[in-house]
């Protein structure tokens, strides 16, 4: 799928997980809600960090945006996310 940077995704629902690369919580889509399950999600630390690694999130939207080494994210809206299991 060819994310466009600029664009929004509204209700997704993603996990948080360990990301083996920094050794910390990160947040990345699940499954077939027409995003990459690669992705990272950027939201704020305290809610990653307050949760069990697994937890289900949602997010009211997502923003695609670029980091300045080319790496595509999602941007969580006001960097918010929410548990729902």
């Amino acid at each position: 799928m060819d994310l466009i940077i600029g664009n929004y995704y509204d209700n997704i629902k993603c996990e948080s997980f360990l990301d083996p690369e920094t050794n910390r919580i990160r947040v990345r889509p699940l499954p077939n809600q027409g995003l990459p399950t690669k992705i990272v999600v950027e939201c704020k630390k305290e809610f990653r960090e307050a949760h069990q690694i697994g937890t289900i999130f949602r997010t009211e939207n997502v923003k695609v945006c670029k980091k300045p080494d080319g790496r595509l994210y999602l941007r969580a809206k006001d960097q918010m996310i929410y548990k729902i299991q």
